[in-house]
């Protein structure tokens, strides 16, 4: 698409300012063309920042109810302009998708490929459902002789749900996932690729807007007393914590980080989620690098900017001290060492600085547990 110069998108966003403790309305210009933004608050009828490029903004951030980092300010989209609703946010919907049960090696390749097919990834976590939940997905073969055997499939193990936004995304997450017979699905589908027959054929779909949004509150949603439907995988034990950061989201990076754990010789994914953290939140988990770090107020920042994926790492020779053994594949916090020392780590392949370095891990092997209660027990309350 070329943009002309005055091309611009409008958000009106939120900002907290904590010195007064006082929440700010402003609005948000984004002009495509350079890679712009201007910021304004309308009731003061004052520009608080001129037209500036941003070089590490990118249009997949500006959507309602992220985060973005403006010069170090931090602004909550809540809402866009009509004109920008109706150029960006043409026909764009969510969808519930389903990762069935296959081997752990082949969740980052799934991942990756929904990634490059225009889906962005909003929620997502695995986990285990029961028969109840299999049966309701499958109603619509009740009394097909099929039925038991694929609830005894989907509950024979760990599975991952995902909510997938795109336009039209039901249509195209069918489209995309292909027939239900690997053997018939279109050339270059997932189910083509990836499937071997009916009964395992990668991931499942939806077909209505009403069934997308039963499923997504099924998976991630809670009961009528609070308690989450589908609780979270981490065991607490044995591990340490890895938090795959904004940028490597943003950056399509999600499922290539997660590959690289699970197809390597030592380690297995446990635990995954997405959560979306506050700023306060960021400088809590942070806190043992204040005053140690210079970075720390930039790594909080980044942090809370935008969506992150928490996983919980295991060693698969549980005499190995995982917090150890896993910041060895991580490398180095500096991008750039790595890449002259450690080219094969994550941080070398997918960090970009050391504050944008890809991922967190667990510095100290006594803090690997406590890490990832953080996340899945602490943050995890603002889901109930």
């Amino acid at each position: 698409m070329v943009y002309d110069y005055f091309d611009k998108y409008t958000f009106m966003c939120e900002m907290y300012e904590e010195v007064s403790d006082t929440f700010f309305e402003l609005v948000l210009h984004y002009f495509p063309f350079d890679n712009s933004c201007q910021v304004m608050n309308l009731d003061k009828g004052k520009q608080l920042l001129r037209r500036t490029q941003v070089p590490y903004l990118k249009p997949a951030m500006l959507q309602v109810g992220n985060v973005v980092n403006i010069f170090s300010k931090l602004l909550l989209i809540k809402d866009c302009a009509p004109a920008t609703m109706r150029t960006l946010f043409n026909h764009v919907e969510s969808t519930f998708a389903l990762i069935k049960p296959v081997p752990p090696s082949m969740h980052g390749k799934i991942i990756t490929f929904i990634i490059k097919k225009g889906f962005r990834i909003v929620s997502m976590k695995n986990g285990s459902i029961d028969k109840d939940f299999a049966k309701d997905i499958y109603k619509s073969l009740s009394g097909s002789s099929m039925l038991p055997i694929i609830i005894d499939y989907l509950t024979s193990g760990e599975v991952i749900g995902l909510e997938l936004v795109a336009p039209n995304a039901i249509e195209e997450w069918a489209k995309v996932l292909g027939a239900t017979n690997p053997a018939e699905a279109a050339p270059g589908t997932l189910r083509n690729i990836f499937g071997e027959n009916k009964l395992r054929n990668i991931a499942h779909a939806v077909k209505t807007k009403e069934e997308a949004g039963d499923r997504l509150d099924a998976f991630f949603g809670h009961d009528e007393k609070g308690k989450i439907r589908i609780p979270f995988k981490a065991t607490f034990k044995n591990c340490t914590c890895c938090v795959i950061k904004p940028h490597a989201v943003t950056d399509g990076n999600l499922g290539n980080i997660i590959e690289h754990i699970s197809t390597s010789d030592k380690f297995y994914v446990s635990a995954m989620a997405m959560f979306s953290l506050k700023l306060h939140d960021a400088n809590e988990f942070y806190e043992i690098y204040y005053g140690i770090l210079p970075l720390y107020e930039a790594m909080c920042i980044h942090l809370a900017e935008g969506k992150c994926v928490i996983l919980e790492v295991k060693c698969k020779d549980p005499s190995l001290e995982v917090v150890s053994e896993f910041r060895k594949l991580c490398g180095p916090r500096d991008p750039a060492l790595c890449r002259q020392l450690y080219p094969d780590t994550i941080r070398a392949l997918y960090g970009k600085t050391k504050v944008r370095n890809a991922v967190h891990c667990t510095d100290l092997p006594e803090d690997g547990e406590s890490e990832v209660e953080y996340f899945f027990k602490l943050i995890a309350r603002s889901y109930t």
